[in-house]
């Protein structure tokens, strides 16, 4: 009796350690004032102030996803938005505090300070589309090499080092997470056959260049990376229970510029007779953790993204003269949702200029071809979800 107590409080402490290195979340709830009113029918001052709550609370709602979701959105997704979300006001509401409240005539006014609950509306809004429907529905690509108790290398689906071909227990968590909150996943067993990973890439450690090269291959504009190692800890206080520790880091990698979006770290613990299975389990859990934690980091770049303004970058060849560039920057300053231009560079007819702007890439190529230069052209040769080539054209 004594050894079984031992073991389960040894794997409560273990698995207390399990998301010690997940990185917190930046901003737990959105605190936020509304006001709402009710109607006083027959004398019912209560009704009405219940009314007037519940209206509030319904406000406050709507500011949060507003600080999450760009205007244009919310104009966009209205219905949508009214059905799924606003009409599950208190599902979201954390706590509320009724500053001011009062009567006017048969109106009943009531003002309150709301803490909105932030993870639950990116969850939902995740898996409505709205905000990937922004930033243009992009793919997601998973490449994840994964070690368990028993295997002698890591496995991996874009060049083994060992026999093992089945899909990874992370990916596998990863896969259905990432897939219940709406991201657009790539499956690399439906590309596999027509797309060759050359030799170089076939390694389990691979620079964010690298990762690149094979996110396009399967037209991914985002790559989630990394390892995972479950190793063996020994058996728990001489009882036939084995324990095995499971490491976990990802890195998402944004395709088009290889800048780094999302990065995490996690460590789990798991006991069972099996090391193998308890090696599973490890893996299993620390995998369930270091989702939550990714997903959340990139709903929050994509968030920045759709409200502040994300960057594009422009390469535009044919350029004859810089007073041509000169003209096309000022023209694309007008662009509504364009807050900011920076030069990268200018030579030999080639300019690269960084965008900011509050659209997605193909929106704003749209409305750059649209736009009259005067006496020369400027063509879309390609798009991507942050970089757009363009091509001058006049005499």
């Amino acid at each position: 009796m004594l050894n079984l107590h031992r073991v389960c409080l040894i794997s409560l402490l273990l698995l207390f350690s399990a998301t010690a290195s997940v990185p917190a979340a930046a901003s737990e709830v959105v605190s936020t004032t509304a006001e709402g009113v009710g109607v006083i029918k027959s004398a019912n001052k209560a009704g009405a102030r219940d009314q007037a709550i519940r209206d509030g609370l319904r406000i406050a709602v709507e500011q949060a996803v507003g600080t999450m979701v760009a205007s244009e959105t919310l104009v966009q997704n209205y219905e949508v938005l009214r059905d799924q979300i606003y009409s599950k006001t208190q599902g979201y509401i954390k706590d509320y505090t009724i500053i001011d409240e009062k009567e006017e005539g048969t109106l009943y006014r009531v003002t309150l300070k709301a803490q909105v609950t932030r993870g639950s509306l990116e969850d939902d809004l995740m898996a409505l589309g709205v905000l990937m429907q922004r930033k243009e529905m992009p793919r997601i690509m998973l490449m994840v090499a994964e070690q368990n108790v028993g295997m002698h290398h890591y496995s991996f689906w874009w060049g083994l080092e060992s026999e093992h071909t089945d899909l990874a227990i992370t990916e596998s968590v990863l896969l259905e997470q990432l897939g219940q909150k709406g991201f657009v996943l790539v499956d690399p067993a439906v590309k596999a056959g027509r797309v060759d990973v050359s030799g170089p890439y076939r390694i389990a450690s691979l620079s964010n260049e690298a990762i690149v090269s094979i996110g396009k291959l399967y037209e991914a504009e985002v790559v989630i990376y990394g390892k995972a190692l479950a190793k063996l800890a020994g058996s728990v206080m001489n009882s036939s229970m084995m324990s095995a520790m499971a490491d976990v880091s990802l890195r998402a990698v944004n395709t088009d510029n290889a800048r780094v979006i999302a990065s995490a770290t996690n460590h789990a613990a798991a006991v069972h007779p099996s090391k193998v299975t308890a090696g599973s389990n490890a893996l299993k859990a620390a995998a369930e953790s270091i989702s939550a934690s990714l997903v959340e980091q990139i709903a929050d770049r994509w968030n920045q993204d759709v409200s502040s303004g994300g960057l594009i970058q422009l390469e535009i060849t044919g350029v004859a003269s810089y007073s041509r560039l000169v003209v096309f920057k000022d023209k694309v300053k007008q662009i509504r949702g364009v807050t900011g231009l920076y030069q990268r560079s200018y030579q030999a007819g080639v300019a690269t200029l960084d965008i900011r702007a509050s659209k997605g890439a193909q929106s704003l190529a749209d409305e750059i071809v649209g736009i009259d230069y005067g006496d020369f052209k400027v063509d879309v040769t390609g798009v991507s979800q942050n970089r757009i080539q363009l091509e001058m054209d006049g005499g």
